[in-house]
C-alpha cells in the first residue's frame, strides 16, 4: 500500500483524514489517478482539468519533490509515501486559483436565448455554483407562475458553472440527462439555483440542483453531463 499524507488545509476534502492508503503503485500518476477516483474533491485540488499538477500544490515522493524527479511519471514503490503540500508564500498558503468569472462564462459560451433569461452568478465554490434567475413577466406562463422551461434551463446552466468552478475554467461539455421535479409555483420572485456536483470524473459529471424562492424549495433537478 502507498501512503498519501494529507495536509491540514486539505483534510476537509477527505473527511478529516490525515493519511490515505492507496492500492495503486508504480508511478505517481497511478497513485493520483486512484486518489481522484476515490476522493474526487482532493483530486481536484491536486490536479487541474488537464490532469496536470496545480501550480500551488507540491507533491513529494519519499521526501523528494516530484517536480525535480520525473513529475507524475516518478516511480512509487509499493510501500512508498506520497506527501501533498500547498505552496506557501509570505507566511500563508497561496490561493489555489483565481476566482472564477462565472458571468464571463455565461456571456462567452451560452446561446442568446439563454443569456436573455438574465441569469447571474452569485457565488461559486470548489464543486458548486449558485445562480440567480430574476423574475420576469416574459417568463411567466398562463396563470402568472414562472415557466418550468425557464427553471430547467437555469438548472442546466448552473451545472455548467459548477463544473467550470471545479475544473478551474470552462471546458466543452454537453447535457446527457436532465430530470426536474416542480414542488410549488413561483410568483413574482427571483429564484436562486444552486448546483452541487455529486461526482466529477474525467469524462462525466453528475450534479444535484436545488431551486429556491423566498426561502422555499420550488424545484429540484439532477443532471448528467459529458465532458468533451
Amino acid at each position: 500500500m502507498v501512503t498519501v499524507l494529507v495536509p491540514g488545509a486539505l483534510r476537509t476534502e477527505v473527511g478529516g483524514e490525515s493519511r490515505l492508503e492507496v492500492r495503486a503503485g508504480g508511478t505517481l500518476r497511478a497513485v493520483l489517478d486512484e486518489v481522484e477516483q476515490r476522493w474526487p474533491r482532493l483530486g481536484r485540488r491536486i490536479r487541474d482539468e488537464r490532469g496536470e499538477l496545480r501550480r500551488y500544490v507540491n507533491v513529494y515522493v519519499d521526501g523528494e519533490d516530484c517536480r525535480v524527479l520525473s513529475g507524475q511519471e516518478t516511480p512509487v514503490a509499493g510501500d512508498g509515501e506520497v506527501q501533498v503540500l500547498p505552496s506557501v508564500a509570505g507566511g500563508s498558503v497561496e490561493q489555489e486559483a483565481p476566482a472564477l468569472d462565472g458571468d464571463r462564462i455565461l456571456a462567452d459560451n451560452f446561446a442568446p436565448w439563454v443569456r436573455e433569461l438574465g441569469l447571474t452568478v452569485q457565488e461559486t465554490g470548489p464543486d458548486w455554483a449558485t445562480l440567480r434567475l430574476p423574475w420576469s413577466d416574459r417568463l411567466a406562463r398562463e396563470g402568472g407562475a414562472l415557466s418550468g422551461q425557464a427553471l430547467m434551463a437555469a438548472a442546466d446552466t448552473a451545472t455548467v458553472i459548477a463544473v467550470s468552478a471545479a475544473r478551474g475554467g470552462f471546458v466543452p461539455m454537453t447535457t446527457v440527462q436532465l430530470s426536474t421535479t416542480f414542488q410549488r409555483p413561483v410568483l413574482g420572485s427571483d429564484v436562486l439555483v444552486t448546483a452541487r456536483l455529486t461526482k466529477l470524473g474525467r469524462t462525466m459529471a453528475f450534479a444535484d440542483i436545488t431551486m429556491t424562492a423566498k426561502g422555499a424549495i420550488v424545484a429540484h433537478a439532477t443532471t448528467v453531463y459529458a465532458l468533451l
